[in-house]
């Protein structure tokens, strides 16, 4: 092989160079006005350079696979959900699952009275994961599972799953109530567990944060201020932390933010370890167990298809963050349908293709030397921590939940992320852009709110709300009754052909149509006008002279994509109104339905 270096003929570039060549270039621009901000408050830097990548450390590497040399060196566990319903059609569920490539089984129970022999017929707890979820505790049954392990001659050794049932998340959904019986109630399990060194009895989650809309940062200190609440109790009870973690499935939804949410896991085994020292405690970064699931926050039931591709990022970012376990929920039953086993069958599908045809398995950590991810691991981490360290000094996670500080904090971030979906600052295909008008949309979204502020809901369901009360419409009434508009360019160029985009996309929030689009040099009274178009939008780059004069004369409800400077005297004229990104878009077609004769429901 040829020892010749390739590079050693060009010149090293520091940081420094990098940013004096930018300033330079951008001449009188300031460098500043090239770094954004997140809604975490994270700058994003217009570039990253190693000497400026000093947090090199908190990457923390995926765990390596050491179970069999044969197997690749990266592994994680392909979740397949089943829900127990009758303990025989569950087995034949789960057989089926393994069968079709999951590695694990998560049997969703509401009951503690399952017989498990029924239940595990033919299924080979040491060759595969078997897990538990619940939305309320039941102890019972996870010792019993652990006795039908021992009864039946398995080696305790190769036995691997958890039980998740979060019981303060329980609480905080409004499911239940805990006292400290429950905590005892958890020791003893973690006690009975040990013989079982890779079974996690304690779940503790973030799931509830995330999908009732905490960002990234808020939703990983809101993790570590419970886990430190679990921690407390549990250490009161005589048992160790290190005993404690290695009993524990850390339970994270991963959303849409791809290299955010990569470094959201790297940032949580970094400040989980920082615990850890902190009740002197060595624990090695192997002994974190992460399960992780795809979210509901970032779904929609609006062309629920596209639900496959986020599942699909999500998945992806899971795994290059260091899970050990996956769980893809099926697409549509994230859009709040009735899952089929075509979806369920997709939903499997998503680890294996990234298993066996994208080769994440082959390779640890490709995360590895990136200064961007490293970057943003580092300030996650930092932000997160800070947070969490300001909850311990005024008081536990349970006093600031009873005092409503984590109903603010989430309800505060869920508001902004609203506010940016409907002013299409944060896009949704088929949601805020692209719509697919004409669809049906299932009459569940009829349905109020709970009013609860911890509950797992979709970003996009007001959005979903408003359409549905278009689709509703049409359905009783037929396509006819459907509200359209017609819009016209004055002009072929560049900037009258993005009103237009954006006015399809505005107007298709509402499940407002199209007929038609009109090109015309001049603004003309002869327009050909569509007679089935109860709307009008024009589409211009320069205002045209005569304007005000043919919005007096203009019969109907008239719109201009874009902003002018005099819009209440032409609304004077006659003019609805201006659409553009500055335009409250709820308020704005909310009220342009009513108008429509559209009413709320």
């Amino acid at each position: 092989m040829s020892e010749t270096k390739l590079f050693n003929d060009f010149e090293k570039s520091s940081a420094i160079d990098w940013k004096n060549q930018i300033i330079k270039e951008l001449k009188d621009k300031p460098f500043e006005n090239l770094i954004s901000k997140t809604p975490e408050g994270i700058s994003i830097k217009p570039f990253y350079h190693k000497d400026t990548a000093e947090h090199s450390e908190m990457n923390i590497q995926n765990p390596i696979q050491k179970m069999n040399e044969a197997l690749p060196p990266r592994y994680w566990a392909n979740q397949a959900k089943v829900v127990v319903d009758s303990e025989k059609g569950a087995n034949q569920s789960a057989l089926e699952a393994l069968n079709g490539g999951a590695e694990g089984i998560i049997f969703v129970i509401d009951k503690a009275d399952i017989n498990l022999e029924t239940l595990l017929n033919d299924i080979q707890p040491e060759y595969c994961m078997i897990s538990f979820e619940s939305s309320e505790p039941f102890y019972s049954l996870i010792s019993q599972y652990l006795n039908f392990i021992s009864a039946h001659g398995i080696d305790s050794h190769k036995i691997s799953g958890f039980y998740h049932c979060d019981i303060i998340e329980c609480r905080d959904a409004g499911i239940i109530g805990i006292n400290d019986h429950d905590f005892e109630s958890i020791a003893e399990l973690i006690r009975h567990a040990d013989d079982y060194p890779d079974f996690k009895p304690l779940c503790i989650s973030s799931n509830l944060f995330h999908n009732s809309g905490a960002n990234i940062t808020h939703e990983s200190a809101l993790l570590l201020s419970k886990a430190v609440e679990f921690f407390d109790k549990l250490t009161d009870l005589k048992l160790e932390l290190n005993q404690i973690l290695k009993s524990t499935v850390f339970s994270v939804a991963v959303g849409s933010h791809f290299f955010f949410e990569i470094a959201k896991l790297k940032a949580l085994k970094f400040n989980l370890l920082k615990i850890a020292e902190a009740y002197d405690s060595k624990t090695n970064p192997d002994d974190l167990f992460i399960h992780c699931n795809t979210s509901i926050r970032t779904k929609s039931a609006l062309d629920f298809n596209v639900n496959l591709l986020r599942n699909t990022n999500e998945a992806m970012a899971a795994v290059l963050g260091g899970c050990n376990s996956l769980w893809v929920q099926p697409h549509d039953e994230a859009a709040g349908k009735l899952t089929s086993k075509t979806f369920q069958r997709i939903a499997l599908n998503v680890s294996n293709i990234l298993k066996e045809e994208s080769h994440l398995d082959k390779v640890v950590d490709p995360t590895k030397g990136s200064y961007y991810i490293e970057n943003t691991i580092n300030e996650i981490s930092t932000s997160a921590w800070r947070i969490f360290t300001e909850f311990e000094e005024d008081g536990s996670y349970n006093h600031h939940y009873e005092n409503g500080n984590v109903h603010q904090i989430i309800d505060t971030d869920a508001g902004k992320a609203e506010q940016n979906l409907w002013a299409r600052k944060e896009l949704m295909i088929g949601a805020n852009t692209y719509q697919l008008i004409g669809e049906k949309i299932s009459a569940y979204l009829d349905t109020e709110e709970s009013g609860k502020s911890l509950e797992s809901k979709r970003l996009t369901a007001t959005i979903e709300h408003m359409r549905y009360r278009v689709e509703k419409l049409v359905e009783e009434k037929g396509e006819e009754a459907r509200p359209l508009a017609q819009i016209i360019l004055l002009g072929t160029d560049p900037v009258s052909k993005a009103k237009s985009d954006f006015a399809y996309s505005f107007l298709g929030i509402a499940g407002i149509g199209i007929s038609s689009e009109e090109f015309t040099d001049k603004l003309e009274e002869n327009i050909k006008l569509d007679k089935n178009a109860a709307i009008t939008v024009l589409c211009y780059a320069e205002t045209p002279e005569n304007l005000e004069k043919y919005i007096a004369k203009h019969k109907g409800i008239l719109l201009i994509a874009g902003q002018e400077p005099n819009e209440a005297e032409l609304q004077k004229a006659g003019l609805y109104g201006c659409i553009n990104r500055k335009v409250d878009t709820k308020r704005f077609l909310d009220r342009l339905l009513k108008d429509l004769g559209i009413e709320l429901l």
